[in-house]
């Protein structure tokens, strides 16, 4: 559990968490289905319901972005064999202080 949190807590870390996103946001999704089809509140469940749909469209554009983000990444740490793609990939940022 700790090393799950460390993970979390590291620049990126909150990747982790798109898959719990998503389905928290599904069953959001469901229930305002659900109570619009008992006829409670139907105009608000609407606006929510397209507020959810617009949320998961965007969570699995991100996570699709992010993926080819990082397989840009993981190919040219790969491929390039050259003393400048080396330099920049495994290089870490100077101090500055």
């Amino acid at each position: 559990m700790s090393s799950f949190i460390s993970q979390l807590l590291q620049p990126g870390g909150g990747i982790a968490l798109i898959p719990f996103i998503r389905a928290t946001v599904c069953l959001l999704l469901l229930m305002t289905i659900v109570i619009f089809i008992c006829g409670i509140a139907r105009v608000h469940m609407v606006v929510l319901a397209s507020l959810s749909t617009g949320l998961l469209i965007s969570i699995s554009w991100f996570e699709r972005a992010w993926n080819d983000v990082q397989r840009r990444r993981g190919g040219q740490a790969k491929s390039g064999n050259d003393a400048a793609s080396l330099a920049q990939g495994n290089k870490e940022p100077e101090k500055t202080d």
